[in-house]
């Protein structure tokens, strides 16, 4: 082979690498995989630019840097984020209603994930979350706290529930 036919197919297997959720190797051969570093797909990234192939370009660069990894049923999404153990827009907290998973955000989590329990009927929260207080405290911070006792919360929560 030529150093033309060797670069392509160094570019071939690239297109073929995809996240692995999980870094416990099965129990055949198989089942193994391996780890790449950024620095790899960084310089894949650039001669597969540099050969002309933007779509396996865009893959690498994306695998080089930190990705959602929200598992949903049986996929794995491999959107790029801003920082590692965030999730990606379509995987906020906050969407999880439109996905049909519960719409509860912990008040407190600086990497917020979305829950995966389905909402109670007649409600956006699963079983587990619609006991945590959604009040907007003064500060601008939601409460949180689970069957909350403050008296102003619940009274509160009674006017909203009559609206």
């Amino acid at each position: 082979m030529d150093e033309s036919d060797v670069i392509d197919r160094v570019l071939q297997e690239a297109a073929d690498l995809t996240p692995t959720p999980g870094f416990v190797n099965g129990d055949t051969y198989s089942q193994w995989y391996v780890e790449t570093s950024v620095g790899l797909l960084k310089a894949l990234a650039g001669l597969a630019a540099a050969r002309g192939q933007l779509a396996l370009t865009e893959r690498l660069e994306r695998f080089a840097g930190p990705m959602c990894f929200e598992v949903t049923g049986d996929k794995v999404c491999v959107a790029m984020v801003r920082a590692e153990g965030m999730p990606c827009s379509k995987h906020a907290p906050e969407n999880g209603p439109t996905l049909g998973f519960c719409a509860y955000v912990a008040p407190h989590d600086e990497q917020p994930r979305m829950c995966k329990g389905a909402p109670k009927e007649g409600t956006d929260r699963c079983a587990e979350h619609e006991a945590h207080c959604r009040i907007v405290k003064k500060n601008g911070k939601v409460c949180g706290n689970w069957n909350c006792p403050s008296p102003a919360h619940r009274k509160a929560r009674q006017a909203a529930a009559r609206h």
